[in-house]
Protein backbone atom coordinates (compact mmCIF):
# COMPACT_ATOMS: atom_id res chain seq x y z
CA UNK A 1 0.00 0.00 0.00
CA UNK A 2 1.38 3.58 -1.12
CA UNK A 3 1.81 5.97 1.62
CA UNK A 4 -0.46 8.63 1.86
CA UNK A 5 0.75 12.13 0.60
CA UNK A 6 -0.10 13.70 3.53
CA UNK A 7 2.71 11.79 5.15
CA UNK A 8 5.10 11.48 3.31
CA UNK A 9 6.80 15.03 4.27
CA UNK A 10 6.95 13.47 7.98
CA UNK A 11 8.21 10.45 6.73
CA UNK A 12 11.09 12.36 5.17
CA UNK A 13 11.95 14.50 8.35
CA UNK A 14 12.11 11.45 10.56
CA UNK A 15 14.40 9.63 7.79
CA UNK A 16 16.44 12.82 8.04
CA UNK A 17 16.60 12.56 11.39
CA UNK A 18 17.68 9.06 11.75
CA UNK A 19 21.54 10.08 10.41
CA UNK A 20 20.47 11.83 7.34
CA UNK A 21 19.18 8.65 5.62
CA UNK A 22 22.38 7.51 5.06
CA UNK A 23 23.34 3.75 4.06
CA UNK A 24 24.87 1.43 6.76
CA UNK A 25 27.18 -0.82 4.96
CA UNK A 26 25.52 -4.24 5.48
CA UNK A 27 28.83 -7.28 6.96
CA UNK A 28 28.71 -7.93 2.97
CA UNK A 29 29.83 -4.44 2.06
CA UNK A 30 32.05 -4.09 4.81
CA UNK A 31 34.12 -7.34 4.22
CA UNK A 32 34.20 -6.38 0.25
CA UNK A 33 35.64 -2.64 0.85
CA UNK A 34 38.50 -4.77 3.18
CA UNK A 35 39.03 -6.86 0.00
CA UNK A 36 39.55 -3.78 -1.93
CA UNK A 37 41.53 -2.35 0.10
CA UNK A 38 43.65 -5.45 0.73
CA UNK A 39 43.72 -5.54 -3.28
CA UNK A 40 44.88 -1.50 -3.13
CA UNK A 41 47.60 -2.20 -1.09
CA UNK A 42 48.95 -5.16 -2.78
CA UNK A 43 48.75 -2.76 -5.84
CA UNK A 44 50.49 0.22 -3.94
CA UNK A 45 53.46 -2.37 -3.26
CA UNK A 46 53.96 -3.51 -6.66
CA UNK A 47 54.11 0.33 -8.43
CA UNK A 48 50.57 0.35 -9.73
CA UNK A 49 49.74 3.22 -8.22
CA UNK A 50 46.35 3.57 -10.92
CA UNK A 51 44.92 0.53 -10.22
CA UNK A 52 45.98 1.19 -6.05
CA UNK A 53 43.75 3.89 -6.65
CA UNK A 54 40.51 2.63 -7.82
CA UNK A 55 40.74 -0.11 -5.34
CA UNK A 56 41.13 2.30 -2.83
CA UNK A 57 38.07 4.30 -4.38
CA UNK A 58 35.92 0.49 -4.46
CA UNK A 59 36.17 0.19 -0.61
CA UNK A 60 35.51 3.89 0.47
CA UNK A 61 31.64 3.36 -2.01
CA UNK A 62 31.33 0.38 -0.74
CA UNK A 63 31.95 1.67 2.89
CA UNK A 64 32.04 5.23 3.49
CA UNK A 65 33.03 4.74 7.08
CA UNK A 66 36.33 3.31 5.96
CA UNK A 67 39.19 5.79 7.40
CA UNK A 68 42.10 3.72 6.30
CA UNK A 69 40.52 3.92 2.64
CA UNK A 70 40.40 7.71 2.67
CA UNK A 71 43.98 7.53 4.19
CA UNK A 72 45.36 5.18 1.52
CA UNK A 73 43.35 7.45 -1.45
CA UNK A 74 44.96 10.80 0.36
CA UNK A 75 48.57 9.18 0.45
CA UNK A 76 48.66 8.22 -3.54
CA UNK A 77 46.77 11.41 -4.15
CA UNK A 78 49.54 13.79 -2.10
CA UNK A 79 52.67 11.63 -3.75
CA UNK A 80 51.90 9.65 -6.57
CA UNK A 81 49.55 12.26 -8.34
CA UNK A 82 50.50 15.09 -7.10
CA UNK A 83 47.04 16.79 -6.38
CA UNK A 84 47.41 18.52 -2.74
CA UNK A 85 44.09 19.80 -2.33
CA UNK A 86 42.38 16.52 -3.33
CA UNK A 87 44.91 14.65 -0.76
CA UNK A 88 44.10 17.05 2.01
CA UNK A 89 40.09 16.51 1.62
CA UNK A 90 40.97 12.56 1.43
CA UNK A 91 42.63 13.11 4.75
CA UNK A 92 39.91 15.36 6.16
CA UNK A 93 37.18 13.08 5.72
CA UNK A 94 39.54 10.29 7.47
CA UNK A 95 39.62 12.61 10.48
CA UNK A 96 35.95 13.29 10.83
CA UNK A 97 35.18 9.24 10.35
CA UNK A 98 38.17 9.02 13.29
CA UNK A 99 39.38 12.34 15.15
CA UNK A 100 42.26 10.53 17.04
CA UNK A 101 43.63 8.71 13.56
CA UNK A 102 47.56 9.84 14.48
CA UNK A 103 48.55 8.61 11.60
CA UNK A 104 46.11 10.92 9.56
CA UNK A 105 47.22 13.86 10.90
CA UNK A 106 50.91 13.37 9.79
CA UNK A 107 49.85 12.77 6.30
CA UNK A 108 47.77 15.91 6.55
CA UNK A 109 50.36 17.58 7.70
CA UNK A 110 53.17 16.76 5.13
CA UNK A 111 51.25 18.28 3.03
CA UNK A 112 50.40 21.36 4.64
CA UNK A 113 54.29 20.84 5.06
CA UNK A 114 54.98 21.13 1.16
CA UNK A 115 52.69 23.89 0.77
CA UNK A 116 54.88 26.08 3.83
CA UNK A 117 51.79 26.24 5.53
CA UNK A 118 54.66 25.43 8.55
CA UNK A 119 52.02 26.46 11.69
CA UNK A 120 49.25 24.55 10.79
CA UNK A 121 51.69 21.15 10.23
CA UNK A 122 53.47 21.91 13.34
CA UNK A 123 49.92 21.91 14.76
CA UNK A 124 49.30 18.43 13.83
CA UNK A 125 52.49 17.18 14.22
CA UNK A 126 52.14 18.08 17.94
CA UNK A 127 48.83 16.76 17.70
CA UNK A 128 49.42 13.33 16.91
CA UNK A 129 52.69 13.28 19.12
CA UNK A 130 50.02 13.10 22.06
CA UNK A 131 49.20 9.98 21.06
CA UNK A 132 50.59 7.36 23.53
CA UNK A 133 49.39 4.54 21.02
CA UNK A 134 50.32 6.42 17.94
CA UNK A 135 52.87 3.17 16.08
CA UNK A 136 55.57 5.60 13.71
CA UNK A 137 56.04 8.59 16.30
CA UNK A 138 59.28 9.09 14.60
CA UNK A 139 57.95 10.08 11.51
CA UNK A 140 55.90 13.04 12.92
CA UNK A 141 58.98 13.93 15.26
CA UNK A 142 61.53 14.18 12.55
CA UNK A 143 58.51 16.23 10.03
CA UNK A 144 58.01 18.51 13.39
CA UNK A 145 61.41 18.90 13.11
CA UNK A 146 61.72 19.67 9.49
CA UNK A 147 58.68 22.36 9.74
CA UNK A 148 60.31 24.02 12.53
CA UNK A 149 63.49 24.71 10.67
CA UNK A 150 61.62 25.65 7.63
CA UNK A 151 59.41 28.10 9.52
CA UNK A 152 62.91 29.38 10.96
CA UNK A 153 61.23 32.07 13.70
CA UNK A 154 64.48 33.39 15.72
CA UNK A 155 62.19 34.13 18.29
CA UNK A 156 61.15 31.17 18.57
CA UNK A 157 64.15 29.67 18.38
CA UNK A 158 62.68 26.99 15.49
CA UNK A 159 66.07 25.87 14.21
CA UNK A 160 67.47 24.74 17.40
CA UNK A 161 64.13 22.63 18.23
CA UNK A 162 63.92 21.71 15.12
CA UNK A 163 67.23 19.89 15.40
CA UNK A 164 66.45 18.78 18.90
CA UNK A 165 63.12 17.17 17.02
CA UNK A 166 64.92 15.46 14.34
CA UNK A 167 67.43 13.89 16.61
CA UNK A 168 64.80 12.73 19.13
CA UNK A 169 63.54 10.82 15.82
CA UNK A 170 66.66 8.74 15.08
CA UNK A 171 66.62 8.00 18.94
CA UNK A 172 63.70 6.40 18.88
CA UNK A 173 64.81 5.07 15.41
CA UNK A 174 67.93 4.59 14.91
CA UNK A 175 67.78 3.13 11.32
CA UNK A 176 64.86 6.13 9.93
CA UNK A 177 66.89 7.65 7.48
CA UNK A 178 65.07 10.62 6.31
CA UNK A 179 65.95 11.93 9.75
CA UNK A 180 69.81 11.83 8.97
CA UNK A 181 69.20 13.40 5.87
CA UNK A 182 67.68 16.15 7.07
CA UNK A 183 69.68 16.72 9.67
CA UNK A 184 72.80 16.84 7.36
CA UNK A 185 70.77 19.17 4.97
CA UNK A 186 70.39 21.59 7.97
CA UNK A 187 73.87 21.17 8.75
CA UNK A 188 75.59 22.12 5.81
CA UNK A 189 72.99 24.98 5.30
CA UNK A 190 74.12 26.46 8.99
CA UNK A 191 77.68 25.61 7.66
CA UNK A 192 78.42 23.11 10.32
CA UNK A 193 80.62 20.60 7.31
CA UNK A 194 81.79 18.54 10.12
CA UNK A 195 77.87 17.74 11.81
CA UNK A 196 76.60 17.55 8.37
CA UNK A 197 78.89 14.93 7.03
CA UNK A 198 78.64 12.86 10.16
CA UNK A 199 74.86 12.86 9.20
CA UNK A 200 75.25 12.08 5.64
CA UNK A 201 77.48 8.83 6.87
CA UNK A 202 74.60 7.95 9.29
CA UNK A 203 72.38 8.24 6.15
CA UNK A 204 74.36 6.12 4.03
CA UNK A 205 74.54 3.46 7.17
CA UNK A 206 71.22 3.40 7.44
CA UNK A 207 69.95 3.24 3.87
CA UNK A 208 72.76 1.35 2.26
CA UNK A 209 70.91 0.68 -1.16
CA UNK A 210 70.02 4.43 -1.63
CA UNK A 211 71.74 6.19 -4.06
CA UNK A 212 71.41 9.68 -2.84
CA UNK A 213 73.10 8.84 0.55
CA UNK A 214 76.16 8.31 -0.83
CA UNK A 215 76.23 11.35 -3.32
CA UNK A 216 75.27 13.13 -0.34
CA UNK A 217 78.17 11.96 1.68
CA UNK A 218 80.58 12.05 -1.18
CA UNK A 219 79.89 15.77 -1.51
CA UNK A 220 79.90 16.98 2.27
CA UNK A 221 83.26 14.84 2.60
CA UNK A 222 84.41 16.54 -0.91
CA UNK A 223 83.92 20.16 0.47
CA UNK A 224 85.75 18.84 3.89
CA UNK A 225 88.65 17.90 1.95
CA UNK A 226 88.87 13.93 2.11
CA UNK A 227 88.79 13.52 -0.91
CA UNK A 228 89.30 9.31 -0.55
CA UNK A 229 86.43 9.13 1.28
CA UNK A 230 84.65 11.22 -1.18
CA UNK A 231 85.93 8.84 -4.38
CA UNK A 232 84.48 5.68 -2.68
CA UNK A 233 81.16 7.47 -1.52
CA UNK A 234 80.71 8.75 -5.42
CA UNK A 235 81.72 4.72 -6.75
CA UNK A 236 79.38 3.62 -4.07
CA UNK A 237 76.75 5.91 -5.52
CA UNK A 238 77.10 4.34 -9.13
CA UNK A 239 76.81 0.83 -7.75
CA UNK A 240 73.24 1.28 -6.08
CA UNK A 241 70.99 1.74 -9.34
CA UNK A 242 70.45 5.72 -8.98
CA UNK A 243 68.39 7.83 -11.17
CA UNK A 244 70.71 8.21 -14.78
CA UNK A 245 70.95 12.47 -13.94
CA UNK A 246 72.27 11.49 -10.50
CA UNK A 247 74.61 8.69 -11.92
CA UNK A 248 75.59 10.93 -14.07
CA UNK A 249 76.43 13.65 -11.24
CA UNK A 250 78.49 10.54 -9.64
CA UNK A 251 80.52 9.92 -12.03
CA UNK A 252 81.52 13.26 -12.81
CA UNK A 253 82.27 13.80 -9.54
CA UNK A 254 84.38 11.04 -9.20
CA UNK A 255 86.25 11.48 -12.66
CA UNK A 256 87.06 15.21 -11.01
CA UNK A 257 88.49 13.91 -7.72
CA UNK A 258 90.58 11.38 -10.15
Amino acid sequence: MRMPSTLRPLAVLLCLCLAGCKHVPTEKEITGAQIHYDLGIQAQQAGDVQSAYKEFQAAEELDPGFAEAYNASGVLLHLAFKRPEEAIAQYKRALEIRPTFSEVKTNLANVYLDQARYDEAIALYQDALNDMLYATPYIAQANLGWALYKRGDTKRDDVKKGIESIKSAVTINPKFCLGYKNLGLIYDEQGNTPDACKSFTRYRESCPEVADAYYREGVCLAKQGDNAGAKRAFAGCQTKNPSLSLKEDCGRLLEHLQ
